[in-house]
């Protein structure tokens, strides 16, 4: 019976420390940060005023940045973050985008945008390019089409970065290119998701272990 005890202890402890950690790793992996600030020049393409508020990316909610058509934004999140912060996600807003095409796109408004990545972007760009990546070490991650990001667009990036950087590349059937309507990434590495398991699990074992003592004292 003092074996089943023992190791029905030692299960309890090992599942309240689990517990622990996932409502801790789901919590956190749910929240995204925003980033601290944002570059875009319009280029001429954006008409709309209220098309052209940065701040509008820091939170969803229909609100938001057109790109421009062959037009840019760059991110800034404030540190260099690590390769294993892994997770992004752009949440773009095509007004009635109810189908979509073989390539992801909104059927009557096809819109894409490239993402980049860098950790040492010196904060100066071209006036007669897009955006001159040779003011920095900037790497290709991905492209998003708008209507696969309708809903939020995951992605993966899998290097340090401190900017992350979207480039416009729709055709001629949109009006002013690609709609951010939010942009953040994930707020701790991998490494730290384990760390907090880690911690669960000997949170867990030591407040089991102390009600156990005291009922026995008791």
């Amino acid at each position: 019976m003092g074996l089943n005890k023992t190791l029905l202890g030692g299960l309890s402890a090992t599942a309240l420390g689990v517990a622990f950690a996932v409502a801790s790793v789901g919590s956190a992996q749910a929240a995204y940060v925003a980033p601290t600030s944002v570059t875009w020049a319009d280029n001429g393409t954006v008409n709309d005023p209220s098309r052209s508020d940065t701040s509008s990316v820091n939170a969803p909610g229909g609100e938001f940045l057109s790109l421009g058509l062959g037009g840019w934004a760059v991110f800034d999140f404030g540190y260099e973050r690590t390769a294993s912060a892994a997770d992004g996600i752009v949440v773009e807003t095509t007004y009635n985008c109810i189908d979509t095409n073989d390539d992801g796109e909104c059927s009557h408004y096809a819109e894409t945008a490239e993402v980049y990545a860098s950790t040492n972007w010196d904060g100066t760009y071209d006036e007669d390019t897009p955006i001159d990546l040779t003011h920095g070490t900037w790497e290709y991650i991905t492209e998003i089409p708008n209507g696969d990001a309708q809903g939020g667009f995951q992605f993966e990036v899998d290097q340090n970065f401190r900017w992350l950087a979207l480039v416009d590349t729709s055709g001629n059937n949109s009006e002013d290119g690609f709609d951010v309507d939010h942009i953040a990434v994930t707020p701790l590495p991998a490494a730290a998701w384990f760390m907090l398991t880690a911690i669960g699990g000997l949170f867990g074992s030591r407040w089991l272990k102390g009600r156990r003592g005291a009922q026995q004292a008791a």
